[in-house]
């Protein structure tokens, strides 16, 4: 049964899930905390658990809270930059131009009638133009991994790059569009190991390194750097 948890003067909002073999701990967009247990955890040890976490979830809110405090909050005005694949393109104005926002390869063109709703449009863009560049990437990484996804979708996801649904369908956040290819691709290639195992455990980074040995960085870089780049 579903409910919430009171610990150390946080809700923890509980969901039980059929699929869930390990207990499991997230720090949504808005801070909630959404703990996952398996269908027969018991109250008392899911408590147990999440006492045994505090300090995750506090650094976790803290970090979260930084980058909320430490973001840019674009203008939408001629010069500035918004990046595609980890480069920065120039941002121009427009009064003749079909599309609200279109993308010539040098520049990105807004449309002036369309500035109230600029972040809206951009958001459309990435999810248009993820959709098609995600899906022929995801394909030329398959190989690395020996499995291959059923379906790709871009969406927001929040504070989360990207996700493995339960129909092997691997979703990714559409602002990951803004990152460096290297980073992209090790959001990809970590979705697909998913595929196979889906907990982070030994197996897991085993995998992991077998199809990017180079995973650990690359993860450091994208904590590090992420936020940097994915200015919307």
């Amino acid at each position: 049964m579903n409910g919430t948890l009171e610990i150390g003067g946080l809700t923890f909002h509980v969901r039980h899930s059929l699929r869930r073999r390990t207990l499991g701990l997230m720090v949504g967009r808005g801070k909630e905390l959404i703990l996952s247990c398996p269908v027969d955890t018991d109250a008392q040890k899911a408590a147990k658990w999440a006492q045994s976490k505090l300090l995750w979830v506090h650094r976790q809110s803290a970090r979260k809270e930084q980058m909320r405090e430490g973001s840019y909050v674009p203008e939408f005005v001629t010069g500035e930059s918004f990046f595609y694949l980890g480069r920065g393109y120039r941002l121009k104005t427009s009064k003749q131009q079909p599309e609200p926002l279109r993308f010539d390869g040098d520049r990105f063109w807004l449309q002036r009638d369309a500035f109230n709703k600029a972040a809206k449009h951009f958001r459309n863009w990435y999810i248009q133009h993820g959709r098609v560049w995600l899906t022929e990437r995801t394909a030329s990484l398959v190989r690395r991994t020996g499995v291959s996804p059923a379906k790709i979708d871009v969406r927001d996801l929040g504070f989360r790059w990207g996700s493995c649904g339960t129909s092997r369908t691997l979703r990714f956040n559409w602002r990951l569009l803004q990152l460096p290819k290297r980073l992209i691709d090790y959001v990809i290639v970590h979705e697909l190991v998913h595929l196979r195992e889906p907990y982070h455990g030994g197996g897991f980074r085993k995998l992991l390194e077998l199809a990017l040995p180079d995973w650990e960085q690359r993860s450091e870089e994208l904590r590090l750097k992420g936020s940097a780049f994915a200015i919307l």
